[in-house]
């Protein structure tokens, strides 16, 4: 397998300039407890609860081109429909419908363009075309917050089965980091702060 370098600095810089983390409106204790519920319903080979099977394979197709499998794992080795389906469940309930209209509004582009009747129906480089055609709008900016939320979260969240995410960029998933973090935190905790 060809591990691909990447830079945690790199990763954090990707991720924090992306317009998709300031336009969900997602907090994080709401990700942390949808990733819960995810990985509960993840581990116990649940059903997903809130999406359709229709529409839980079509928005794996996008999470797929969003973050492709070739020779490393993508989002769905990972999991991430099952992240998005607990998020779309829970206090976030909200972004379901405008994440439902945007995958109408696909659909009938796949028809219009492909003449096919799903998004999961197309070819590849099909896919990515009718991808790029919307990549600024919200409802792409959603579903590649959470593509790669789910894709780089702990695994205990509901994505990132098996540790695929963090594999993916070189994280070193080790069961306990040891203090001393540095000079700073001492001196920290001897003024009393």
């Amino acid at each position: 397998m060809v591990k691909h370098e990447l830079s945690r600095r790199a990763l954090l810089s990707a991720l924090l300039s992306s317009a998709a983390a300031r336009s969900t409106g997602l907090s994080f204790a709401a990700l942390i407890a949808a990733a819960g519920r995810a990985q509960a319903a993840h581990h116990e080979q649940q059903a997903l609860s809130t999406l359709g099977a229709e529409e839980a394979e079509e928005l794996s197709a996008i999470a797929a081109r969003i973050l492709p499998s070739d020779e490393t794992p993508g989002a769905t080795e990972a999991g991430a429909v099952y992240f998005m389906d607990t998020v779309f469940g829970s206090s976030r309930s909200e972004l379901l419908a405008p994440v439902r209209e945007g995958l109408a509004a696909l659909q009938v582009a796949v028809m219009d363009g492909f003449g096919r009747a799903r998004f999961s129906l197309l070819q590849p480089g099909q896919q990515d075309a009718l991808l790029q055609s919307i990549e600024t709008t919200e409802f792409f900016a959603t579903l590649r917050f959470l593509t790669l939320a789910g894709t780089f979260a702990l695994p205990e969240y509901g994505g990132n089965r098996d540790h695929s995410g963090w594999e993916l960029i070189g994280f070193d998933h080790r069961h306990a980091w040891q203090p001393p973090f540095g000079y700073y935190d001492a001196d920290y905790a001897l003024r009393g702060e």
